[in-house]
């Protein structure tokens, strides 16, 4: 297991750039955006094959692999058949893009109805998701859910793998394998779920695990109750809740030897460039001590 992070915190930065300070701060692997926000890539073009060039050399030169790509916000479920289109539309490009590139993962959300239950979603998931999977199979990749509820958002439409609860089922109703998990652990600590145990139930379906962490605040909870959802906040780690020693020694345990990415959400340190690096750096040097 090696340390790389998610670029979502410097998508201003050029490949080059990024690449470069990953490679003098001795990160490992990098997850790259695949939303329309970063403006550097052009994933249709990657597609279709007419530029790939800067990714490639970049990797080559810097000799850091690029170790999935993440978009999350696509309608899979939305009530409107054309949203929905427009969303395999685009994870199709994903797929595409990252089999030219030789990346193994893509990640995302499964969407959602906010109008319906979790589990009344299950039903469309059930009509949508094996289009999906077929594509993963198709171009070799694997299309991984991220498990962020995006409860903190209204409407909350873009995710029902939130917990090993709806995993089972998702995995039960789209059997694929070319179906897993990019596990977040900041996600799961503030509803309560056990994350090492999480991590084992499913072992085999954990193909890019990242590393965020969840700072509980009960004064805040104890003052505007859980509704609110501001009774927690994203922290680098290290400065949140997560006992990262348990939740890596867990992906020691079922051989995990992929790349732990960062995402850096944390707002203590964000405002500036530097700041943001230097939250990055912190994050890298507690998760050291357990790799």
């Amino acid at each position: 297991m090696k340390i790389g992070f998610y670029n979502s915190c410097f998508m201003e930065w050029e490949i080059e750039r990024t690449f470069a300070w990953a490679k003098e701060n001795g990160f490992h692997g990098i997850e790259i955006h695949g939303g329309p926000r970063y403006k550097h890539v052009d994933w249709r073009e990657v597609a279709e094959g007419r530029c790939t060039s800067s990714i490639m050399q970049a990797q080559e030169k810097f000799g850091i692999p690029i170790t999935g790509i993440m978009f999350g916000v696509l309608p899979f479920l939305s009530p409107e058949e054309a949203k929905r289109i427009e969303a395999l539309q685009y994870i199709e490009t994903l797929l595409q893009a990252a089999s030219r590139l030789g990346v193994k993962v893509v990640s995302t959300f499964t969407g959602r109805d906010p109008a319906k239950t979790l589990e009344e979603n299950l039903e469309l998931y059930g009509q949508v998701f094996p289009k999906v999977a077929d594509m993963a199979e198709r171009y070799g990749v694997k299309l991984a859910f991220e498990n962020c509820p995006m409860y903190e958002f209204w409407p909350p439409v873009y995710n029902i793998a939130v917990s090993p609860y709806m995993w089972r089922e998702l995995f039960a109703r789209v059997p694929s394998p070319a179906l897993g998990l990019n596990i977040d652990p900041s996600h799961l600590i503030w509803q309560g779920i056990d994350i090492a145990e999480a991590i084992h139930a499913f072992k085999d379906r954990i193909v890019l695990a990242q590393a965020k962490d969840t700072e509980l605040l009960p004064g805040v909870m104890r003052d505007q109750g859980m509704l609110t959802l501001r009774w927690w906040r994203h922290r680098i780690p290290g400065q949140g809740n997560v006992d990262w020693n348990a939740f890596i020694t867990a992906l020691h345990e079922i051989s995990y030897d992929g790349i732990l990415s960062i995402e850096h959400e944390d707002p203590v340190w964000s405002g500036s460039d530097d700041k943001v690096a230097r939250g990055l750096l912190l994050a890298q040097k507690h998760l050291e001590n357990f790799i």
